[in-house]
């Protein structure tokens, strides 16, 4: 191991027995389990906050979780002698939930509905500041400004390429999707449930993706917190089902496993429900294939973005039908 990890990694009680490489970081073995070293350039008000989060879950009963370990000055991060600040994190021992997997995907949903049962009633004042996600009708209506600016440039090419000329004969109806999500989420209870998040204490991981969650035996572990913050947690669940539902073509066998794993801790009402299914409705992997277009290499990404413009075809209904069954 390189010295200047020697020289942080002196300033913790525990005995490294061995040491590799992984993702960005440093696995350790230790005599008090496994632990990841990892450089951090957080703010010092950040990993605060960030560590209140995990107390409150381990305090909770909530264990299986990336939790800080302090150095023997009590200290969150600690530096090396060129002033590179580090953290140290417990970790797991194994598998990145596999989005095929009917099984993985209902653990990690399950695991979602207990994480969020235990993100409630942590009040702001106990850190003096209220951060919330962004409100999703405004990135809607953004995304929605984009796709027209984006059909507009394309409209005014004279010579179009294969990937231009479909992409003007379907976006009608994916734009007409778009602004009907953004009408029924003004229309919804969101707004009111997007601004008490604060006064309930509500929070929200913000990263619950596959390679955060790790499948160990029957049990869930679940890392990085770094983007958890005061919100909706139906947050959490929107972008895990639609990542679920893209990787297995909107099959409604996957959707369903992550909705009955959730409900069987949380239940939804029929609020979050409904909002849920507006999230879904919104075209948002054509908008992401639109602005890829728009800051790519537009003759030489033709062929590739057709392909894709023409899966998104191919699931617009399946996407749809999973939709209207959430609502």
């Amino acid at each position: 191991m390189e010295d200047k990890y020697d020289e942080v990694l002196a300033k913790y009680n525990f005995e490294v027995r061995g040491a590799k490489r992984v993702r960005g970081a440093v696995l350790l073995e230790t005599d008090r389990g496994y632990k990841l070293l990892k450089e951090t350039r957080t703010s010092a008000t950040r990993l605060v906050w960030e560590n209140m989060i995990k107390t409150h879950l381990k305090e909770n009963g909530f264990g299986m979780i990336d939790s800080f370990c302090l150095n023997n000055e009590g200290n969150i991060s600690s530096s090396d002698q060129s002033g590179m600040r580090y953290v140290v994190k417990d970790w797991y021992i194994g598998e990145e939930c596999n989005l095929k997997s009917i099984n993985d995907v209902y653990m990690a949903a399950r695991n979602m509905g207990r994480l969020h049962a235990n993100l409630k009633g942590i009040k702001s004042d106990r850190m003096g500041v209220c951060t919330t996600a962004e409100n999703m009708e405004s990135v809607f209506k953004r995304h929605n400004a984009e796709l027209k600016h984006i059909k507009n440039y394309i409209r005014a090419h004279n010579d179009k390429n294969d990937f231009e000329i479909s992409f003007l004969k379907v976006f009608p109806m994916y734009f007409e999707q778009a602004e009907n999500a953004v009408d029924m989420l003004s229309e919804s209870t969101y707004a009111q449930m997007y601004d008490r998040v604060c006064d309930t204490g509500e929070v929200y991981h913000g990263s619950y993706t596959y390679h955060n969650i790790f499948i160990c035996g029957d049990e869930v572990a679940t890392t990085v917190f770094d983007k958890c913050a005061y919100g909706m947690q139906i947050m959490d669940l929107y972008y895990f089902i639609r990542k679920v539902m893209e990787k297995n073509e909107w099959d409604i066998k996957y959707g369903e496993a992550v909705m009955n794993g959730y409900e069987s801790i949380k239940k939804l009402d029929d609020g979050e429900r409904h909002i849920l299914s507006i999230f879904l409705m919104y075209p948002e992997k054509f908008w992401k294939l639109s602005s890829y277009y728009m800051n790519g290499k537009k003759t030489l990404m033709t062929e590739k973005n057709m392909k894709k413009l023409s899966l998104l075809n191919e699931q617009f209904d399946k996407r749809i039908k999973f939709a209207d069954k959430i609502r």
